[in-house]
């Protein structure tokens, strides 16, 4: 049966709706064949590891954490990658035809999710099985509205209330149906359903989860306060990540972490992660890139992570080994994003207590036993710069820099222009910059005939 829907996802994967190939959506299928029928089935199809991958690799790399020298720059595979790495172009077609794993992976993902919500309709839901529907149900919005968000965050502007129902969305895609008619949407339906489907995920999921391969509740929960920060929404940004807080609150203390490994962290598999999820194409930053002297120099000398995150190469220079997945990007919500969601969120908005508390919580976890002071102002912009100043330092290369940069760059207080130097070469790019809305693919537009 494994083995069969292996093979079901495969043929779903390459016969997807937003797909590059018309002439298989001419072509007659019989959709029977990869639509799963019992919840056992389901199970599976949720379980696969593909939906553990992330499709935000192009804006991890485009942003401003790493630095490259011109023979590091040179090594990089792709010449679409070290476009992004500049900022020259955001599409470029003089590379051909290349998996634009930010578009194609999340809706091919979104398909599973749509077969599995749909399957279910034709399931009576009873006493009996409905713990396994309510579970299925719940992963199955979880893993829609995660792939719609990363979508967002990556195709569109940032969310601002003032534009939000005139600026144009995502494509949303609710239903399997492979004939469906998709257009692009305004951002706020883009969120509102986002969001109504994690509140629905986080109603059914359970309130644990049987291994870090699902979700249960707290992830939910977690994801939806990611979800709302993003939209600037800050009372209801808070208010999600206390319910995840109080539902998943294991914060691993870094003392208890040995730093002799190349990658500390693979062999703990720490229960701060609400589910596993890494980065599908892999950036070379990794052994290409080095971490920015400017972000290597905010870690104090007795703050742990300056040591489990980072190795300092040959040429003095530091890179990046902290992942908690070890050679992998990490990039699913953890307890640590939640503290620093709460933190922000009660800064903004004049909560000092709980934004101090829930910094310290964190930070005394992060720094050598007996050397952390802790933090005593009760300044809210204080506080706040801390809490953003925290938060790039804790979830350095979890694909979440980008949309932090594009979201911190409309308040004159955060707004940066990133530069980029390589060898004698310096490249800029400006707050707010057009670039930092990444073009829906050539093959889309030209097959949909969206904007």
């Amino acid at each position: 049966m494994k083995k069969y829907f292996k093979l079901s996802l495969l043929v779903l994967i390459v016969s997807m709706l937003i797909s590059c190939s018309k002439e298989w959506l001419e072509e007659k299928q019989d959709i029977k064949l990869i639509v799963p029928t019992t919840l056992n089935d389901m199970d599976l199809l949720l379980n696969e590891e593909y939906l553990q991958y992330d499709a935000r690799g192009a804006s991890e790399i485009a942003c401003d954490d790493y630095e490259f020298t011109p023979d590091q720059f040179n090594k990089i595979y792709y010449g679409f990658d070290r476009e992004m790495i500049i900022w020259r172009s955001m599409e470029i077609p003089k590379y051909g035809i290349r998996e634009y794993d930010e578009w194609d992976l999340s809706y091919s993902e979104i398909q599973i999710a749509n077969i599995v919500l749909e399957g279910l309709t034709k399931i009576q839901r009873n006493e009996s099985n409905g713990p396994q529907y309510d579970r299925i149900k719940g992963t199955a919005l979880y893993h829609r509205a995660k792939h719609h968000l990363n979508l967002a965050m990556t195709f569109c502007k940032y969310y601002d209330k003032e534009n939000a129902s005139i600026d144009p969305g995502i494509l949303l895609k609710l239903s399997p149906d492979i004939n469906e008619k998709v257009s692009r949407g305004t951002l706020e339906h883009t969120y509102s359903t986002i969001i109504a489907d994690l509140e629905q995920a986080a109603s059914l999921l359970p309130i644990t989860q049987s291994n870090l391969s699902s979700i249960a509740k707290g992830g939910a929960f977690g994801l939806l306060a990611r979800t709302y920060l993003f939209t600037d929404n800050y009372v209801k940004a808070l208010n999600a990540a206390d319910s995840s807080y109080r539902l998943h609150s294991y914060l691993e203390n870094y003392n208890n972490v040995n730093g002799t490994p190349s990658r500390p962290f693979v062999n703990l598999n720490t229960k701060e992660m609400h589910i596993l999820g890494t980065l599908r194409r892999q950036i070379e930053n990794f052994t290409v890139g080095r971490v920015s002297k400017e972000l290597y120099d905010m870690y104090d000398q007795n703050d742990l992570r300056k040591t489990l995150f980072f190795k300092v190469n040959t040429d003095g220079k530091p890179s990046f080994r902290g992942s908690y997945l070890g050679g992998q990007l990490f990039t699913a919500t953890a307890t640590d994003e939640i503290l620093l969601i709460k933190a922000e969120c009660c800064a903004r908005l004049n909560k000092v207590s709980d934004a101090r508390e829930a910094l310290n919580v964190l930070l005394q976890n992060r720094f050598k036993t007996g050397t952390y002071d802790p933090i005593t102002t009760s300044d809210p912009n204080l506080l706040l710069d801390i809490a953003i100043r925290e938060r790039r330092k804790e979830l350095l290369a979890r694909g979440l820099r980008w949309q932090d940069l594009k979201r911190l760059n409309r308040q004159p207080r955060y707004a940066k222009t990133l530069v980029r130097e390589i060898g004698a070469e310096v490249f800029q790019l400006a707050p707010n910059d057009p670039k930092y809305i990444f073009p829906i693919p050539e093959y889309i537009k030209s097959f949909t005939g969206i904007e």
